[in-house]
């Protein structure tokens, strides 16, 4: 574990957390003693916005191991646990064994709890292909139906729709199956039936542009039959607004990703029918990456628009082309999970950023996609020796100290720790300007049940130091995540008195996500919640204090701040998603 450990899984608390990095990490839970079990349910931390993979694993001796669920996918859309359901088996041991997800390769669970006998027979009751797979945002093309015209079946109707053999869910509920037969309908623009499944974006058909964005697509399947005469056929493909951009395609035992039509790059000469296996597409920045089983296989420049994903059974043969033209003569596939994400924050109104069009975040900005210290190129931390502990300064008015140690990278974001002996967390980012703008993705939590509360803190400071000068902007503080309330302490230049400026904002649910922007420009000082602006402030100069959005110069800090002494204080954490700076 990074430190958020096992037990947190079993503390009856969806904000506390376990977390390992790495394909194939695992959590193993003791029952003491043989039982009965016949389903897991699990609480995945960011499972609202992100999509794990996983196994599912039982033993009577904690040594020799029965997969009982093997590349499981979370919904995506949940923080709450969901049940996962597998035929009834004895075990004394329960584990789960984490591939990553679609953000990164960490596994992080909130909660787990394992359920006894539930009378299972493998998988649970599937009498749809969408009791296998979340179909919400496909339709299906069959083939079957008129010359040229293909049976299509769209949501709703698609959420309990099947059709034996084309599209059905596997007998054990652990897959679906798709099959097109030599014979069957295709459509106006191909000579192959199909029995595939062509992206929606809800009502609409997906269209997305390769130079936009991120889009990914993660394929668990097996190809288990190829029509005879031309063993040819398609298991997952990109297609532009015209034509096919790049495909998994079968012949024979050889597979390859292709460019466009073209064989790009063999995957293996030595495929073998129903060996299963993990197709991925992430395409971006003009570029398409293709992996197979995790590897990245082949990346080909590409800008197209009017971009979706297909998946499922294309066959490449006919009855022009292979013998015997009948029902018995097809290529078949069958996915065990499939999943499509999509990170476009064109449409992210909530960040102030896009909504006001702020442009392209500067190089300075930082997505906390690694692991360790931060990076030092981006951000000063402390470097004192303060209490024989290297990287540690004297705290906020003295109490208790500033360390660097209490300021970690880890499974895509930033973890700032207060602790229970005063030691808290400071970063300065490594820009010093005059105007800026800064969008910060962030929550905080308590993590004890009693003693002094640190503050949370975003803010400007002086690159002079001396705030009465030059002021200071706190933009973003507070001292219980739980009161629900957010405040902002705008501080005047040119004031010996300090005088300053406050905002409250209330109800906010600060132990939740938000994004909190800072726009500050030689016009005003503009603070935003999700995108919404909270308060605005300009001029103000008189006698003691100059004009509030005047300062010289400043950087940004994050801050957990002691105000109670060195000792004493309730633990707490300051998680950082993002940063991101504009001009």
């Amino acid at each position: 574990d990074d430190g958020n450990v096992p037990a947190n899984t079993i503390d009856g608390d969806l904000t506390t957390r376990w977390s390992a990095e790495g394909d194939g990490v695992w959590i193993r839970y003791d029952l003491g003693s043989a039982q009965t079990v016949g389903s897991v349910s699990i609480a995945w931390h960011k499972g609202d916005t992100r999509r794990d993979t996983f196994d599912v694993q039982l033993s009577g001796d904690g040594s020799s191991w029965t997969t009982v669920l093997a590349g499981k996918t979370s919904s995506g859309t949940t923080l709450q646990p969901q049940n996962y359901d597998f035929a009834d088996g004895s075990a004394r041991y329960v584990r789960v064994v984490g591939h990553g997800n679609t953000s990164n390769d960490w596994t992080s669970i909130t909660e787990t709890v394992v359920n006894g006998a539930d009378g299972g027979g493998g998988g649970g009751e599937c009498d749809y292909p969408a009791d296998v797979l979340d179909l919400r945002n496909w339709y299906i093309g069959l083939p079957i139906g008129e010359e040229e015209k293909p049976l299509n079946v769209e949501q709703p109707e698609l959420a309990t729709y099947s059709i034996d053999p084309w599209f059905r869910a596997a007998p054990d509920c652990t897959a679906v199956q798709f099959r097109a037969a030599v014979n069957g309908v295709t459509t106006s623009g191909s000579n192959y039936p199909r029995s595939e499944l062509r992206e929606m974006s809800g009502s609409s058909k997906a269209s997305w542009s390769s130079t936009s964005g991120t889009h990914t697509m993660v394929i668990d399947q097996a190809i288990t039959a190829v029509p005879q005469g031309r063993p040819n056929i398609v298991a997952g493909q990109i297609h532009d607004a015209e034509n096919d951009v790049s495909v998994f395609r079968l012949e024979g035992s050889k597979l390859y990703i292709t460019d466009g039509n073209n064989k790009h790059k063999l995957v293996t000469d030595n495929y073998v029918l129903g060996t299963r296996f993990q197709a991925k597409f992430v395409v971006s920045d003009g570029q398409i990456k293709a992996y197979y089983n995790g590897v990245l296989q082949a990346t080909l420049s590409k800008s197209f628009s009017g971009g979706y994903f297909k998946a499922g059974a294309y066959t490449q043969a006919n009855c022009g082309n292979a013998s015997p033209c009948s029902n018995s003569n097809y290529g078949e596939v069958k996915i065990y999970n499939l999943a499509v994400t999509h990170d476009d924050e064109a449409a992210d109104q909530t960040q102030a950023a896009v909504r006001y069009g702020w442009g392209t975040p500067e190089p300075i900005s930082d997505e906390f996609d690694y692991t360790g210290p931060v990076d030092p190129v981006k951000w000063a931390v402390p470097t004192g020796d303060v209490g024989g502990t290297a990287g540690c300064w004297e705290g906020h008015a003295g109490n208790g100290r500033r360390c660097a140690k209490n300021s970690t990278v880890a499974d895509g974001m930033l973890t700032m720790r207060g602790e229970a002996n005063g030691d808290s967390g400071w970063l300065r980012q490594k820009r010093d300007a005059q105007y800026g703008r800064w969008e910060i993705r962030s929550r905080s939590r308590n993590i004890g049940t009693s003693g002094g509360l640190y503050h949370a803190l975003h803010l400007i400071w002086p690159t002079a130091g001396n705030r009465l000068e030059n002021g200071e902007y706190d933009w973003v503080e507070y001292s219980d995540p739980d009161a629900q309330c957010l405040t902002a302490f705008l501080h005047y230049p040119k004031s010996p008195t300090d005088r300053k400026e406050r905002r409250d904002l209330c109800p906010v649910d600060m132990t939740q996500w938000h994004n909190f922007a800072f726009e500050w420009t030689s016009e005003a000082l503009v603070g935003y919640v999700d995108g919404v602006e909270w308060f605005r402030l300009s001029g103000g100069a008189g006698s003691d204090r100059g004009d509030i959005q005047a300062m010289p110069s400043g950087h940004l800090n994050i801050q957990l701040d002691n105000f109670t002494g060195d000792g004493g204080l309730r633990p707490a954490v300051f998680e950082v998603d993002w940063v991101r700076v504009y001009k």
